[in-house]
């Protein structure tokens, strides 16, 4: 059966490959790009508020008020490991879940002990924010 420039075995090709997202969710297209490094730099400065070495007023911008008030409290409480020395992000993974919203996971490393941090980060007007926070 011909083919009209192929548009039909290509129109075809992209029903079957579309699962009911937009095309640019779980890519990394200029937004992931983009989620990707505000992740990485908010953890690390997250981590250094948790050390003690960097004041938490700093994430003031880039955290929703509620998330700002954990960080505070969990850099008062002393979070798990301290005592082994300052935190170091060793991994780092952004899914997108949506066109402004994606889930941030990693590793940090305290001594030569591991732990786990989760995220969630969402594109407003002024930018990316953290709006929601864990340490695990």
């Amino acid at each position: 059966m011909p083919s009209h420039s192929g548009s039909t075995s290509r129109a075809a090709e992209r029903r079957a490959r579309h699962d009911g997202r937009p095309p640019s969710y779980g890519r990394d297209g200029e937004t992931g790009s983009a989620a990707s490094r505000f992740a990485e730099s908010s953890l690390r400065l997250v981590l250094e508020v948790l050390d003690g070495r960097r004041p938490a007023v700093q994430l003031r911008r880039l955290a929703a008020p509620s998330v700002l008030a954990a960080i505070e409290t969990l850099a008062r409480s002393a979070p798990p490991g301290r005592k082994l020395g300052p935190a170091l992000l060793t991994k780092l993974g952004v899914e997108l879940t949506g066109p402004n919203t994606a889930e941030v996971y990693g590793r940090y490393q305290r001594g030569n002990r591991e732990f786990a941090v989760a995220a969630c980060v969402v594109l407003h007007r002024a930018g990316w924010q953290l709006t929601a926070f864990r340490v695990l």
